[in-house]
């Protein structure tokens, strides 16, 4: 008898809704609003057991998490125990041999203003030039790794090729062994790794990092990573050279270097994205004292704080 008085109130409530007379309408609405807090009231409690579940949960994560963090500060404990006996070791070794400390050097840092990326050139103009104390030859890095050299220079503008291009010849160190190669480009996005021993053991991933053997680049400067399969090796830039902003020449004078270009005050006027067919040429001035966007970082390329 219940059943069909249930069944009995759904089948006029059916009718009644599809009755679109006012007070109908009007009733129901009532209806529904009336409803709304007793609804919300019986809601609450399952509202709030999701969100102790949710609560639950999140504590149960935390401490995993925390179980982590104990793990992984405990194996940086030792691995700092480690490093702190061989910085002695070093330290001591290096009074033992009288070991000299490598010179600073120093640094401009501006940004691109104009590149060129042709079938023929990877090159690049930056805002520095003669009077910001540029020779030709110096290394242009950026926070990723080297990208590519100065081969023109005006009185505030330079042009620099890029590692990709096909121009581009860099000695090289490969993987921990430091075996020697050369990394040149070729206009693709990677360098081909070429000159390497026989039988030499390099294999993708190896860092690649500048030798300084060609008298011009300082020497640990870093360049890529080994990709490819044996045989036809290449290096992936570390620097994204699609895309400069920014980017620091390093002052690294050499005798071959300041041989080749006398610095010179002014420059020889505006420059071009285009190789130049010869290199300018005038007399040589002291290199003038640092500026203020000048600073000072070790040989191997990484930066270190100066005195203002």
């Amino acid at each position: 008898m219940l059943s069909f008085g249930l069944y009995f109130l759904c089948a006029v409530l059916l009718v009644l809704s599809r009755i679109g007379h006012g007070a109908i309408s009007d009733a129901r609405d009532g209806l529904v609003d009336l409803s709304a807090p007793l609804l919300e009231a019986a809601s609450f409690p399952a509202i709030e057991a999701r969100r102790a579940m949710e609560r639950v949960r999140s504590y149960t994560a935390a401490f995993d998490e925390i179980d982590r963090l104990k793990e992984e500060n405990d194996a940086l404990k030792q691995w700092e125990w480690r490093t702190k006996l061989l910085e002695r070791k070093v330290a001591h070794l290096r009074s033992l041999l009288n070991a000299v400390e490598e010179p600073g050097l120093a640094f401009a840092t501006g940004r691109v203003i104009a590149d060129a990326r042709g079938p023929f050139v990877r090159s690049a103009l930056i805002n520095l030039g003669r009077q910001d104390g540029l020779r030709i030859g110096y290394a242009v890095i950026n926070g990723d790794g080297l990208v590519g050299r100065t081969v023109n220079a005006g009185g505030s503008v330079a042009r620099v090729l890029l590692l990709n291009d096909l121009n581009s010849r860099i000695p090289v160190l490969v993987g921990p062994a430091g075996v020697r190669g050369l990394a040149a480009g070729d206009n693709s996005s990677e360098l081909q790794l070429d000159f390497l021993p026989d039988g030499a053991a390099v294999y993708a991933g190896d860092e690649v990092y500048t030798s300084g053997s060609d008298g011009t680049l300082p020497r640990g400067l870093k360049v890529g990573v080994v990709a490819g399969t044996p045989g036809a090796l290449t290096v992936r830039p570390y620097a994204e050279l699609n895309s400069l902003h920014a980017v620091s020449v390093l002052f690294f004078d050499t005798p071959s270097l300041t041989r080749a270009d006398p610095l010179v005050a002014g420059g020889s006027g505006a420059l071009s994205l285009a190789p130049s067919e010869r290199p300018d040429t005038a007399a040589s001035v002291p290199l003038p004292v640092a500026t203020a966007t000048a600073n000072e970082i070790p040989a191997g390329g990484r930066q270190a704080q100066s005195e203002p």
